[in-house]
């Protein structure tokens, strides 16, 4: 029988304090080795206690969440889960956890709020124990004076001026470009599906791409609606492409990013717009990664690149399949590189991959593999090309 996670639980709030503990205590594998009040509590009782894991509450009183995270990460490194509320406030300072080294988050549950708290004890349940797999290091200061850790380096906002004025890249409200491009004159797209770790992973990845990349962006990433807007604006600021969350009807526009929002699936249909459905979860994940993979590669008919990053589980597995048998190149992050692997390596387990790399790795060879195709084919890659391409060998790098 394997050793229980052990889990200290942090929060201001002893009704969401009790909750978390009895989540973790509905069923088997957990310890409670500890509970906090405070941001200084639980940074002490980490260094004291050595836990497995850890909940911290994003608002708490002597010592915020996030400055409880910079000291655990710098005295002892531990997976940490952040609880955030659904505030817009609140999603900017999970984001920010996350950049600094956070796992990942859960909602908290809100009496009142329309939420099934039984998805969300399933949530912290999971995550939990996802957490408890993954190796965090110590973090190192970095040019600005703050911690960040030494495994998640970011490029800096410094080398994506050109992206624009500091005001449009702070933002959260929705960018619109003030010509709006006809789908039909982007002939390149990426679309990219992450889960846990994947707003650190999309950031790396997008923000190694080439500033002059003509094509248009697509990115599926599981995470709550309230979220949707801020990591839009961090992908603004972090990247040389504007990002949007998708509204129903958006036309493909070159040089922009389209988020899924975080409660619908999203589709391209034929006439390259962007839909949005209210379906029902797919696996439990609406949006799904699978869908919206499997809508671009039936109706988008030039070049696609399908990428499937850090995640729990095995959705965007059969959308990148489905990418790569109509003619598309498909690439997935690297284990070594992944929070949680489970995504990548289905798609690698189905023989849906043609690439495995870091983000920046990933970046480098889709810039390779559109120059390429761009240099020797007079034409676009056909909708309805069929057959798997023969390649026998995955890059890495």
């Amino acid at each position: 029988m394997s050793e229980p996670i052990r889990v200290v639980v942090a929060d201001d709030s002893a009704f969401i304090r009790g909750l978390i503990v009895s989540y973790l205590q509905s069923t088997g594998g957990f310890e409670i080795v500890g509970t906090a009040e405070d941001g200084k509590q639980a940074a002490e009782l980490v260094h004291q206690l050595r836990p497995d894991v850890v909940t911290l509450d994003v608002d708490m009183p002597v010592m915020s969440g996030l400055e409880a995270l910079d000291q655990i990460m710098r005295q002892t490194p531990t997976p940490v889960v952040m609880v955030s509320g659904v505030s817009i406030r609140s999603a900017e300072i999970t984001l920010k956890a996350i950049q600094a080294g956070a796992v990942d988050f859960v909602l908290k549950y809100v009496p009142g709020a329309k939420v099934n708290p039984e998805e969300i004890r399933l949530d912290v349940i999971s995550k939990v124990r996802a957490a408890a797999g993954v190796r965090v290091v110590r973090s190192i200061p970095n040019h600005l004076g703050q911690s960040s850790p030494a495994s998640q380096a970011m490029p800096t906002a410094a080398q994506h001026s050109a992206n624009g004025d500091a005001s449009k890249r702070a933002t959260v409200a929705r960018v619109k470009s003030s010509k709006v491009v006809n789908g039909d004159s982007v002939r390149e797209l990426i679309v990219v599906g992450a889960s846990t770790g994947g707003p650190i992973a999309i950031k790396r990845f997008l923000g190694s791409l080439p500033a002059n990349f003509a094509g248009a962006i697509v990115v599926v990433q599981h995470i709550p609606q309230p979220f949707t807007a801020v990591l839009a604006a961090q992908l603004t600021a972090q990247t040389p492409f504007t990002a949007e969350v998708v509204e129903d009807g958006d036309h493909l526009q070159a040089r922009h990013i389209f988020i899924a929002p975080g409660d619908r699936h999203l589709l391209l249909n034929p006439g390259l717009r962007l839909e949005l459905h209210d379906g029902e979860p797919i696996r439990g994940n609406r949006p799904s990664i699978d869908v919206t993979m499997k809508s671009i590669a039936q109706c988008f008919p030039y070049q696609v690149h399908g990428v499937l990053m850090t995640g729990m589980g095995d959705d965007g597995a059969t959308g990148l399949a489905y990418i790569r048998s109509k003619g598309g190149t498909t690439y997935a992050q690297s284990g070594e590189t992944c929070v949680v692997n489970g995504m990548p390596q289905r798609a690698i387990d189905i023989g849906a991959v043609d690439f495995v790399a870091s983000p920046e790795g990933i970046a480098e060879r889709l810039t390779q593999e559109s120059m390429r195709h761009n240099a020797s084919s007079g034409s676009p890659i056909a909708a309805n090309a069929t057959g798997t391409r023969e390649r026998d060998l995955i890059w890495r790098i």
